[in-house]
């Protein structure tokens, strides 16, 4: 955390502690402070080379607040940082990062009536990421900022719990902005710039987000059982679509890039104590107008970034009475690329499109050493695999494990 950012993320703190606890004791109100900071050490493997040991750390502190039997006051900040390296899933690939932190501040208000809910939201997070030893926190290309608002209503019956909500999202990516709009300098023909420049835009990835969700949960004894839709409708104000090369006329179009995501998920659990047990599977579908010019071939693809999902994910804990936890997940997840055309190792095109499917395994164990501190461990093995072997922009094919050791401190 760099010092910038641990100062801001300590004045918005300071600024919620005055400013909603003091009138909340005056008035009567319930604090219940709530607090985890996990602290690992650990090593990430890629293709069995092994990187340097490197440290993470995980904090969240809540003082919640009961203002009164049907008002509650929810503040919460959550940290991230992780110094081990990983790939991420960033513009469309997958990309090797090696250090990451995130900063999030948020508040939620819940208002209570018999059996109903109802819990307006807002929060701000700011990401850094490196992808070089050199970098500076705050220069990465991939650093960005998100500002949510956001409502949820939720209706308690005896047969199910419906919710429903709304968010809204703003992403902007501060350091990144396309080599165009920066290297008129670079071009001694104005005409050519110009024609290449036409509708390029400067921030092709800053982009608004517009997401409402729908949620159902039952019990049929001895299940638990929810089922959920979601539907997102993501503009970028400053993305302008590929267009199919024509000499002397603009390589962009006029129009923007509008994706629209969907999910269908749907979730089983059980309990035997100590063990519970759970299956979770969802179908998900992106549509884009976004099409991709690849001028090294002259490869003009339209839908590259539209694809459809499915992933299913069980999962095992065995929790004792002394505090001691195992945990076990697996997750299964299957893209197929609805534009993107597979690629040899030197690059060449074929007429099939690409598929990409992931597996990751994770095993964790947490021991109470004293008070409320904790001793926990954690292992991860991902592999993905896919019939795209050009990978000179992005990973699509490697085999990846991290394995984490260190302390819990929970309030």
């Amino acid at each position: 955390m760099n010092k910038k950012t641990f100062f801001t993320s300590l004045l918005v703190l300071t600024l919620l502690s005055p400013g909603l606890f003091i009138p909340a004791a005056r008035a009567g109100a319930k604090i219940t402070p709530v607090a985890d900071i996990s602290l690992f050490g650990g090593k990430y493997y890629l293709d069995s080379d092994a990187a340097s040991f490197r440290g993470r750390l995980d904090a969240y502190f809540s003082p919640a607040i009961k203002l009164s039997d049907n008002h509650d006051l929810i503040p919460v900040y959550s940290g991230n940082y992780s110094g081990t390296q990983d790939i991420q899933e960033l513009a469309g690939g997958g990309v090797l990062t090696r250090k990451r932190q995130a900063h999030t501040v948020s508040l939620k208000y819940i208002y209570t009536r018999e059996f109903d809910k109802y819990k307006p939201r807002i929060s701000y997070s700011k990401a850094g990421i490196q992808e070089t030893r050199d970098e500076k926190w705050g220069d990465g290309l991939f650093d960005y900022n998100t500002l949510s608002l956001g409502f949820e209503a939720e209706q308690e019956r005896p047969y199910g719990t419906f919710t429903e909500s709304y968010d809204f999202y703003k992403v902007a990516y501060p350091n990144y902005s396309t080599l165009l709009s920066r290297s008129q300098s670079v071009f001694n023909d104005t005409t050519t710039f110009n024609e290449l420049s036409s509708n390029a835009g400067e921030n092709p990835l800053d982009n608004i987000s517009h997401r409402l969700g729908f949620a159902y949960a039952w019990f049929p004894e001895p299940l638990s059982l929810k089922a959920g839709y979601d539907f997102t409708y993501r503009t970028y104000g400053d993305q302008a679509l590929a267009a199919r090369p024509v000499t002397g006329q603009s390589p962009f179009k006029s129009d923007k890039r509008a994706d629209i995501m969907q999910n269908f998920s749907l979730k089983a659990s059980r309990a035997f104590k100590p063990l519970y047990l759970s299956l979770s599977g969802r179908f998900g579908w992106l549509s884009s107008n976004q099409a991709s010019y690849d001028s090294t071939r002259s490869k003009y693809m339209e839908d590259y970034y539209s694809y459809t999902e499915l992933s299913l994910s069980p999962a095992m804990s065995l929790v004792l009475k002394n505090g001691t936890q195992f945990s076990f997940g697996l997750d299964w997840r299957r893209i197929y690329y609805l534009g993107r055309l597979k690629q040899d190792a030197a690059g060449n095109y074929g007429s099939s499109k690409i598929n990409q499917t992931f597996w990751l395994s994770s095993i964790s164990a947490r021991y109470p050493v004293f008070s409320r501190f904790f001793a926990r461990a954690a292992y991860n093995y991902q592999i993905s695999g896919s019939n795209m072997k050009y990978e000179d922009n992005y990973r699509y094919n490697y085999r990846a494990s991290t394995y984490l050791m260190g302390l819990e401190w929970e309030f």
